[in-house]
């Protein structure tokens, strides 16, 4: 009986979590849709922006190259042992 309460109080916290990240989604949604707008009116702020993504891209790019690159350092390590 238990295993039976236990199932409905992981049911309930996975409802709640699923709730509340919809109604982020929503949230975040309602941002952008400001922060679009904002750069529709105001080019500056549209080329802000742009460099934001331009960094990030860039960012994400250098990290999946350490990554990469440890990777493959631990790779070949590994089988020279």
């Amino acid at each position: 009986m238990s295993c039976f309460l236990q199932m409905d109080d992981v049911i309930t916290q996975a409802q709640t979590t699923r709730a509340a990240l919809s109604s982020q989604r929503a949230m975040f949604g309602d941002v952008q849709g400001k922060v679009k707008q904002l750069g529709d009116k105001f080019p500056v702020v549209r080329g802000l922006i742009g460099a934001i993504r331009r960094k990030k891209q860039r960012d994400t790019l250098i990290l999946s190259a350490v990554i990469a690159a440890c990777t493959l350092f631990l790779i070949i390590y590994w089988l020279s042992k």
